[in-house]
């Protein structure tokens, strides 16, 4: 009772300041989709699947926040030597928290057209309509009114006004740009705007309407004099109306099996690690392997900000997925007559 007590004096310090809060996900530079739609099938890859489960606060009672992410990216070739393309994907995400079971549900059809603007330098530029829906359990939640000094007593909800869901369509844009050395070593940057349509948060008639939701992100794959080390920064920046975001950090990859360096028939298998800080929340530490075209992986926050006070800064647990795939070449070769 006291760690409930602790986190919910502290969560309502935190969420006073911070007000509006989007999605947060701690492996985000696996799939950059998640917050720009012009980052879709921009990857080596022709096509990926990536799911990440995350699992927040885990040490308190009732308070729990679950995440469940799933992206799908697939690119088209344009014309006859595809040095530019076409990119759809489709991207699902549902998260549910507290005892009252808030449910969060956002499905978007990200799309983009990247051009090659020469052999070392693309940009794309994405759009992504989407589907918003939030839900409440109203049977669980209890009232000031219903308190009698012992304990809340069952009565009929008097809050007639609040809604138990409701849904909305959604829109999301942006930009995204990449640059590739003569050694291999890649640099990206993206700026992205969500929540364009400025849905109502529609639990009552006089509900608020929600924040445009501003996305900067940025990294790079850097090849090292040891080709089988990478360093990999990257950092993404989002603010949401009043709140703000900031995460930034540093993976190293070390390749374990060399793959094709030409024509990519045979992939290589790797292994990560890195750390990264979220601005007065949480560091990040996570380690993840790539075999062949399959990449799987851990992060875990550690509470930094007051809430560490009842979460014993034990913040959150992700645990991701992704394949890469590419189309099949064709083998045929015309005969000699």
């Amino acid at each position: 009772m006291k760690r409930i007590i602790l986190f919910s004096a502290a969560a309502l310090c935190f969420f006073q300041a911070n007000g509006q809060q989007d999605k947060t996900i701690s492996a985000w530079y696996q799939s950059q989709v998640l917050y720009n739609p012009a980052a879709v099938a921009t990857g080596a890859e022709d096509y990926s699947i990536f799911t990440n489960y995350r699992s927040q606060w885990l040490t308190v009672p009732e308070a729990g926040m679950r995440t469940n992410t799933l992206n799908a990216e697939f690119k088209i070739r344009d014309g006859v030597m595809g040095r530019n393309s076409f990119g759809v994907g489709i991207a699902a995400i549902n998260d549910q928290t507290g005892d009252a079971s808030l449910m969060t549900t956002s499905v978007s059809i990200p799309f983009n057209y990247t051009v090659a603007l020469d052999r070392n330098n693309k940009f794309s530029v994405g759009l992504s309509p989407g589907f918003y829906q939030q839900s409440v359990n109203r049977g669980s939640q209890t009232w000031e009114n219903e308190w009698n000094g012992i304990g809340f007593f069952t009565s009929p909800n008097t809050e007639l006004s609040l809604n138990s869901s409701y849904a909305t369509i959604d829109l999301g844009t942006g930009v995204y740009y990449q640059h590739t050395t003569r050694n291999k070593s890649t640099f990206y940057a993206g700026y992205a705007l969500n929540h364009l349509t400025r849905q109502k948060i529609a639990f009552s008639f006089g509900g608020d309407k929600m924040y445009t939701n501003m996305v900067v992100q940025a990294g790079a794959d850097i090849v090292t004099k040891r080709r089988d080390v990478h360093v990999q920064p990257s950092m993404i920046y989002f603010r949401t109306g009043p709140t703000y975001n900031f995460t930034a950090g540093v993976s190293f990859e070390h390749t374990i099996k060399e793959g094709s360096e030409i024509t990519n028939i045979n992939k290589s298998n790797n292994i990560t690690y890195g750390v990264y800080y979220r601005h007065n929340d949480a560091i990040i530490a996570t380690v993840g392997m790539k075999l062949k075209s399959v990449k799987f992986g851990l992060a875990f926050d550690a509470n930094s900000s007051k809430l560490n006070q009842a979460t014993s800064s034990i913040g959150a647990l992700e645990v991701y997925f992704k394949t890469m795939l590419s189309y099949k070449k064709s083998s045929h070769r015309g005969k000699l007559k």
